[in-house]
Order: structure tokens, then C-alpha cells, then sequence
């Protein structure tokens, strides 16, 4: 990655027809759908099953204000944050990262009922706030029937960004070959249980190296299955290190953990807080084509909507109102009688931090360590 220092963001217009970018917004696809590929499962092979979608079941119950202000607060940053992704040079994501500057820009009002239309985009905070929740709601019970279960992280050294997407596909294959061989060994009776798991990819960026950290964590059952893990984890990967892979009891917070977001989007340097586009950008683009989040011989089911929620949800007449989100307000705003939907107002700190944290890149870089 270039060593470019902070750049100025391109600022794209107010919503007019001739500064809206030459396709149509997202229309609601399921999450990463042409990014990343989808397993199916096996009932002998314990294959893995991809949970990266989520869908809107139902509209969004307006009866307090006060939980649409939240969101308004995250579309707020949210859109910011896309603005300047679509301007990081020469990327790949650029279409995507507008189709998060579309999300939920338009909700329809009927009633106590809002919709509207979702980029589902790994790094719209908007959605993954969604995912996480169903994430939460349907893992929950899984993992309150573990009264020993434990939180895993594995590692490996870390990478270039040239080299992220390799790195994070050879993790995944050392992995399969860890879940290939156990599933293999209860087959033949030599286990009690194929590998059960829960399992999130996470990337972050060192801003004083700049290099990246690829890893893994794991919500498994019981404590010999996180140290047979880890030990199996560090056969496959002889590089890396001991105390890189933790091993620890995983309460309530520490399991939900698992559902947050894949990168953490804000870093810190020389005690200043950024959101830095072009490592985000790195990591977008490197993990596009590999799910990350994975449920390993674990039975779930997904909610289906109802009849009821299905004609809700395609029900189009008799709107009351229809709100456009306006960055300026950081609100909703109806058009024609100017109401606002949530009177969200950010707090002077954060307006400032949306308006400039979020650069393309760290000010000062130190180069990667050679060894």
C-alpha cells in the first residue's frame, strides 16, 4: 500500500438527479451475495454453514423515537464514512461503498411502520447493527446451553496488505483441514463430536507498522475443545506464536462479541481517535469472497416471515409520509412538511469527529518490520 499521507475527501453533492452516481441504488440484495461464496452443509462431513445474510422480516416499529435517534447517529457516520470509501483511489469496492450511501436513505411511514431499502453491506453500520441482533437473538439459546463454553482467538503473524487476501485464505484452509480431520475421526468413532464452534474472521490495521492482523475468534463448547483447538491451530500454522492464541472462559458480553463488526473502524494514534479510509479500503476489498461469520455443527433455524409480515412488508399504498435522509440534519427529513423523523441532533464532539476523523490515511507511517 502507498504511503500516501492524509488527503483531503471528495464531498459528493446534495441528493440532485445530476450528482447521483450513474446506477441505481441498492435495492436490497442479501449481504455480499456475489462476494463471498456459500457452503452447503453436510450432515457427515460437518461442513460449515455461511450466516453472513440477514433479512427484514417486519417494519421497523416507530413508537419511540428515542431508538431511531440511535440510528440515526450511525447513519449519520455511516454516510460520511461511504463518501469518503468511494473516493479512496483506483478501488474495487466503489460501486458498494456508494450503494451504503443509498442505505436507508428513504423510509416510508404508515402508521407506527417504517421501511425502507438496505445496502446489507459488511461495513454499513446501519445494517450490521441489524445482523448483529439476529445474530445475537438466534445464537443466544446455542450458547446458553454451554455452560462451559470458552472464547478462542487464533493468529497468525501478521501481513502486508498486498498480502491480506492470501493470508486470510490460507487461514481458512488450515481450518478446514483442522475441521476435516475431526469430522473424519468421529466418523471412525476415534472423537465424541466433530468440531463445534462458532466463528467470526477479524482484520485489523496497525497504523505504527502498517501491517494487518488477520485472525479468528471461536465460541466452542467446553475447555478441552478450546486447548485441542489451539494446538491443532499451531500445527497447521508453525510460525506463529503460543501466547498469540488465547484460550479463556466466555461469559454473556464475551460471546456476543462474536456478532460485533469484522474490523474495528476507529484506531488510535499518538492518543488521537481516526477512522482511516485506506486501510478499511485494504481490508474490504480483502475480504471480499470470504464469509465471516461461520456456525460449525451447530442446528438453528431462521425466522420466517409471516403472511401477515410478508404483505406488510410489500405493502406500498396509503404512506403516510416518506422521509429522505439529509446529512446536513443528520435527520429524516419529510419533504413536504419538513418534519423530522427522529430530532436526532449530534453532540458537538461527534459531529466534529465525523467531519475530521475520517481521513485517507495515517498522518505518519513507521515501515513494517522485516522479521
Amino acid at each position: 500500500m502507498s504511503k500516501n499521507t492524509q488527503q483531503p475527501v471528495k464531498r459528493l453533492p446534495r441528493r440532485a438527479a445530476s450528482s447521483a452516481p450513474a446506477f441505481a441504488p441498492h435495492s436490497g440484495r442479501p449481504l455480499d451475495k456475489l462476494a463471498h461464496q456459500v457452503t452447503s452443509p453436510s450432515v457427515t462431513g460437518g461442513a460449515a454453514v455461511v450466516e453472513d445474510d440477514f433479512r427484514i422480516t417486519k417494519n421497523a416499529q416507530f413508537s419511540a423515537k428515542e431508538n431511531f435517534g440511535k440510528r440515526a447517529r450511525v447513519k449519520f457516520l455511516t454516510e460520511a464514512m461511504a463518501v469518503g470509501l468511494a473516493n479512496v483511489p483506483a478501488s474495487k469496492l466503489t460501486k458498494s461503498y456508494w450503494n451504503t450511501f443509498y442505505c436507508s436513505t428513504i423510509l416510508q411511514k404508515k402508521g407506527d411502520s417504517l421501511t425502507g431499502k438496505y445496502c446489507k453491506n459488511r461495513w454499513c453500520l446501519v445494517c450490521c447493527r441489524i445482523r448483529s441482533a439476529q445474530l445475537i437473538k438466534q445464537y443466544a439459546p446455542v450458547l446458553q446451553s454451554w455452560p462451559e463454553k470458552h472464547l478462542v482467538t487464533l493468529t497468525v503473524p501478521n501481513c502486508s496488505g498486498d498480502d491480506l487476501a492470501a493470508t486470510v485464505k490460507q487461514m481458512k484452509a488450515g481450518f478446514d483441514t483442522i475441521r476435516r480431520s475431526w469430522a473424519m475421526q468421529h466418523r471412525r468413532k476415534q472423537r465424541a463430536a466433530p468440531l463445534v464452534a462458532l466463528r467470526k474472521l477479524e482484520a485489523t490495521h496497525n497504523p505504527d507498522r502498517d501491517d494487518y492482523h488477520p485472525h479468528f475468534h471461536l465460541v466452542v463448547p467446553d475447555l478441552a475443545s478450546a486447548n485441542e483447538l489451539r494446538v491443532a491451530w499451531l500445527s497447521q500454522f508453525p510460525s506463529a506464536q503460543w501466547k498469540g492464541q488465547d484460550v479463556r472462559p466466555a461469559n454473556a458480553g464475551a460471546a456476543h462479541e462474536l456478532f460485533k463488526y469484522f474490523t474495528k473502524l476507529v484506531t488510535t494514534q499518538s492518543k488521537e481517535r481516526f477512522i482511516r479510509l485506506a486501510p478499511l479500503n485494504v481490508i474490504f476489498e480483502a475480504i471480499a469472497g470470504q464469509c465471516t461469520f461461520q456456525k460449525f455443527n451447530i442446528p438453528t433455524t431462521k425466522e420466517v416471515a409471516s403472511d401477515e409480515e410478508a404483505d406488510a412488508l410489500a405493502e406500498e399504498l396509503n404512506i403516510d409520509a416518506v422521509f429522505e435522509w439529509v446529512q446536513a440534519q443528520a435527520d429524516w427529513v419529510d419533504k413536504e412538511s419538513g418534519e423530522m423523523l427522529t430530532n436526532y441532533k449530534p453532540t458537538p464532539q461527534f459531529k466534529k469527529f465525523v467531519e475530521t476523523k475520517i481521513v485517507y490515511n495515517s498522518p505518519q507511517k513507521k515501515p513494517m518490520n522485516s522479521d
